[in-house]
């Protein structure tokens, strides 16, 4: 390898091999070792600088780690990317991209900073994609955070990353109980509490209708855990309408339109009937968007704060973390209903 002369710092705090893992990594920033380029067998490496053997192959694998370089079986380590030391990796794993997960997304990268790199992935709420995605991306990141917006198990693909590098976000499947990271979402707790407080206006309607007829819309069944418990308590009847014709709206109802496509059609046929929201018929909404803060005055909605779950999970990853946290909600009442 052509570099300065590597010399171990015996006052430095840092172990040998990464002290020399750093020293490599310089070499291959400044392009004295370029990409592509092969390095020195472990043992050559132990004769020219002067450290052990364990020294040479500890400091590679953490290099490895790190994607900065590769072992080809057979031939050798291989220069593979120029990238810091101090660079971590994460892959994150959304279900969808729409304007919350815009949100979470836009505050991950701002409360990380530039010393992580961000890939990101979507699974369209498909298990298999799901599974698939987790196996491509094994072993090459530092840290995952993962969003499991699935109703089915799905905990032999999250088994497949390490439990000190794996974060779930906003949904923690029931009964996984791995030491991992979490800043998820209550669903069963937020929805309870949220209807209750608007419990003063939902007893002036006959029903609560929970509508989500978007394909691309998660609705965890906690969530109807919920809504039913309130339900019960308070003897307002909540219909669960999935595929729902909104053509067969009636008057003195309220309905929660979970998507925005799904609150379009539903104010389409109060229009047609000339009926007005907060009187006629109730409407609110699941996961707050700019959309719903202005449309017709402000739509009432039930919604965690994502900005907020972005700065938590950063704040786990920063502090090496592994912790389980309920992201806070919020009860926007904005007079809809």
């Amino acid at each position: 390898m052509n570099t300065t002369p590597f010399s171990t710092d015996k006052q430095s705090s840092e172990t040998v091999y990464n002290q020399f893992a750093d020293y490599i990594n310089t070499a291959i920033l400044n392009k004295s070792i370029p990409v592509g380029s092969q390095l020195s067998s472990i043992t050559n490496a132990s004769r020219e600088y002067h450290i052990s053997r364990d020294s040479v192959l500890a400091a590679y694998r953490v290099l490895i780690n790190k994607r900065i370089i590769v072992s080809k079986p057979g031939k050798g380590y291989f220069v593979n990317a120029l990238r810091t030391m101090d660079t971590l990796r994460i892959f994150v794993l959304f279900d969808a991209m729409n304007q919350y997960k815009e949100t979470l997304y836009k505050s991950l990268l701002a409360s990380l900073g530039s010393k992580y790199q961000i890939d990101i992935a979507f699974h369209y709420y498909n298990p298999k994609l799901f599974d698939l995605l987790i196996t491509n991306a094994k072993g090459k990141y530092d840290y995952y955070m993962l969003i499991p917006h699935f109703n089915c198990d799905v905990s032999a693909s999250l088994d497949k990353i390490p439990p000190d590098r794996l974060l779930l976000l906003d949904a923690l499947p029931n009964g996984y109980d791995r030491p991992c990271a979490a800043v998820y979402q209550d669903f069963a707790s937020d929805c309870y509490e949220g209807l209750k407080r608007l419990y003063p206006k939902l007893k002036k309607y006959r029903g609560l209708h929970i509508v989500y007829n978007d394909n691309f819309q998660y609705m965890p069944n906690d969530f109807f855990i919920g809504s039913l418990r309130f339900s019960e308590e308070f003897h307002l009847p909540v219909f669960v309408e999935r595929n729902f014709d909104v053509s067969l709206i009636e008057r003195d109802h309220c309905y929660m339109a979970i998507s925005e496509r799904d609150i379009a059609s539903v104010l389409k046929v109060i229009d047609q009937n000339n009926w007005k929201v907060s009187e006629d018929v109730g409407l609110m909404s699941l996961d707050d968007t700019p959309m719903k803060e202005v449309l017709i005055g402000g739509i009432t909605t039930l919604t965690t704060d994502f900005e907020d779950m972005g700065k938590v999970a950063a704040r786990i990853i920063r502090k090496r973390e592994i912790k389980k946290v309920a992201n806070v909600w919020r009860l926007l009442d904005r007079g809809s209903v």
